[in-house]
């Protein structure tokens, strides 16, 4: 079958594309053009054809890589939730190591603790505070060094009785 030759008007009409888009693919070769200025029906089709094919592959391809970012956010996604778990997991086992530990003396609670340093302080405060009431007749006639040799027994006796409580 030979070429026919349409005015640029009547190939837009016929391919549903405008003029102006004849006349690009005319001077790029894309389509044949007569010497009184009229385009080739077959070769628009022909053009038109490959163009559409060409938009066609860039779609699918398009399609397979999205289908294939969605594959790969489905693997990281499943990653990170491997993640997670081994991240809980591991919580778990440090919860269960810190519980055994407890339970075999090993750790006490810190409340528990709080309360007996506490309680160990409050000894401390009272020894000492007790000293200077008890010391002073016995160190109004000493001279500065008996009350210092005095003072330090005094002392290291109260701290030896706190360390034995």
């Amino acid at each position: 079958m030979d070429e026919i030759y349409l005015s640029g008007r009547e190939l837009g009409k016929v391919i549903d594309k405008p003029v102006r888009t004849i006349e690009n693919w005319a001077a790029a070769g894309l389509i044949k053009q007569d010497d009184n200025g009229k385009y080739g029906l077959k070769s628009a089709f022909k053009c038109q054809l490959e163009i559409t094919s060409k938009k066609l592959e860039k779609a699918e391809e398009k399609l397979v890589e999205a289908e294939a970012d969605k594959d790969q956010a489905k693997r990281m996604a499943a990653q990170r939730k491997l993640i997670a778990e081994a991240d809980k997991e591991e919580a778990i086992a440090a919860i269960k190591q810190l519980e055994l530990k407890k339970l075999q003396g090993e750790l006490v609670n810190s409340e528990e603790a709080q309360v007996v340093f506490g309680e160990y302080v409050g000894k401390a405060k009272a020894k000492f505070i007790s000293i200077p009431a008890k010391m002073a007749l016995e160190l109004s006639g000493l001279d500065p060094q008996g009350i210092q040799a005095r003072l330090t027994i005094v002392i290291d006796e109260a701290l030896i009785e706190l360390g034995e409580c």
